[in-house]
């Protein structure tokens, strides 16, 4: 009930006063209001004076920002978007509000970008993320138009369709204004090659955050032990791998002093990392396989040295915790019963299970920078992408204009929704927390090798998951690199000459 009326309060007070360039209030019953006056969701009528008004700031003080679309009357087009089993997240899964607090904010907004611009939306299943990207693949084969508006679904299964030519390239659609916050650079370099881009990483939902990684902690456990603030490290800029690794060793308990952890005892993991941690870390060290050149073409670019220095700190760092490569569950277990003070997590995980903890106050920290020589912290993120496919461009207009008013929308509107489902508390209430959201929002960032990784001989070859497969294989960072070298420049040259056969 508490949630309920949490969710009912905040969609009120979004709705209420929405950007006229964002879209207007929906109805409840989500048919279209023209000439009347608006209602808000339940069921009063909405003051003349808030509709189309901008809400100004939030709860913790952050300016609307508004897209730069004309209204316009797309005269009904449907936008019909395949989604595999890994969840919709673009709009709402039924038309109707249904109490969950995600759900609920995509209703409206769906419903916003409905009212102003007289278009529909539908939604196909497309079943495993294998099974729909077979369906888009015959779809555009067959050349039936119109057919999918927008895809959204497993990373490299979306990539791998766009280097088969089945999807448009996202710098020819109009209504895209790369220079808004909900178009990240760093994700869009992410999937580019060229300056082409044919699938992306974007904040059409909130599907960036939820992928991207960074490190949960147990505030009971700074409050009982008298640890260090780790939220002051973080806004200095102090928040290192070396200063991360203190602040594990005064949490580390080993009550015996026998060398491993008993939770049972109410022994302590300064630090744990699940199995997909790997690639986040890595990619935060910025210990990149795959640069890019002033053109946007990716080129071998691995520094062994920052390689080997990462594997060193987080060999050093891992001496007051376990990195389980098996089995990336167990440590929310763990955590839940207070056995970890800080662990590797994505906003997805927390969404799905830790916020659900009710035994532990937890809050969030991004990844460390390597050194005091790395001046921004970066996000490692995995995320569903999406694109256009090459079936439906007459009406690229169209689906550009939807596009961005639902990303607008969903930068303004849903991210604050999601930040509040997985802190346990008002965004008001945990300000340090929503710093750090932030922080975590503003730097996410794709590996180009891992996303390309089945282009580019698997994740070993690309070398875009260096500390877990050194870990399974017992190898040190030089003699993969000294491995892989070689066939990664290789497969890089054959990607580019695949690339550049596209339109």
């Amino acid at each position: 009930m508490k949630k309920t009326l949490i969710c009912l309060l905040l969609i009120l007070g979004l709705v209420a006063g929405m950007l006229a360039s964002c879209g207007s209030p929906a109805t409840p019953d989500d048919k279209e209001t023209k000439g009347g006056s608006a209602e808000t969701k339940d069921g009063t009528p909405a003051s003349s004076e808030t509709q189309g008004v901008n809400p100004g700031d939030d709860e913790t003080g952050k300016p609307f920002i508004p897209d730069s679309l004309q209204d316009e009357d797309l005269n009904d087009y449907i936008f019909n978007i395949l989604y595999s089993d890994r969840g919709l997240l673009v709009i709402s899964e039924v038309d109707d509000y249904t109490g969950d607090l995600i759900e609920d904010g995509l209703y409206d907004t769906m419903s916003a970008v409905k009212e102003r611009f007289h278009c529909q939306f539908d939604r196909f299943h497309g079943g495993t993320d294998n099974e729909m990207a077979a369906k888009l693949e015959t779809t555009v084969q067959s050349g039936d138009r119109d057919v999918y508006s927008m895809t959204m679904g497993h990373d490299y299964l979306t990539i791998r369709n766009a280097l088969k030519g089945y999807y448009a390239n996202l710098n020819d659609i109009d209504a895209f204004d790369f220079s808004k916050p909900w178009w990240p650079e760093n994700n869009l370099k992410g999937t580019s090659i060229g300056n082409k881009l044919y699938a992306a990483s974007s904040y059409v939902s909130y599907s960036p955050m939820q992928g991207a990684q960074m490190i949960v902690f147990n505030k009971n456990m700074v409050r009982d032990m008298e640890l260090d603030n780790p939220y002051e490290l973080v806004f200095s800029k102090d928040w290192t791998v070396e200063n991360m690794t203190s602040l594990a060793q005064d949490a580390y308990t080993d009550s015996n002093s026998d060398g491993t952890i008993d939770p049972d005892q109410g022994e302590v993991y300064g630090f744990y990392m699940g199995s997909q941690a790997g690639y986040s870390w890595q990619r935060s060290m910025d210990v990149v396989s795959v640069t890019k050149d002033s053109e946007d073409y990716p080129e071998y670019g691995l520094d062994p040295v920052r390689a080997d220095e990462m594997f060193e700190l987080l060999n050093e760092l891992l001496e007051w915790g376990y990195f389980n490569t098996d089995d990336n569950k167990i440590q929310d277990t763990l955590f839940a019963q207070g056995s970890i003070f800080m662990m590797t997590s994505s906003l997805r995980t927390v969404y799905l299970t830790i916020r659900s903890i009710d035994t532990v106050k937890y809050g969030f920290l991004p990844d460390p920078l390597l050194n005091d020589e790395q001046s921004d912290y970066i996000a490692g993120a995995t995320d569903m992408i999406w694109g256009i496919p090459t079936t439906s461009t007459d009406h690229s207009h169209e689906i550009g204009v939807i596009i961005e008013a639902l990303s607008c929308l969903a930068y303004n509107d849903i991210l604050p929704l999601f930040y509040e489902s997985t802190m346990q508390t008002k965004l008001s209430d945990a300000p340090e927390d929503v710093q750090v959201l932030d922080i975590i929002r503003d730097s996410t960032t794709l590996s180009f090798a891992y996303f390309y990784s089945q282009n580019l001989g698997g994740l070993e070859v690309s070398m875009a998951d260096l500390p877990r497969q050194c870990r399974i294989k017992h190898m040190n960072p030089a003699t993969m690199i000294a491995a892989n070298q070689g066939p990664l420049e290789q497969n890089i040259a054959k990607l580019v000459e695949e690339y550049e056969k596209l339109g």
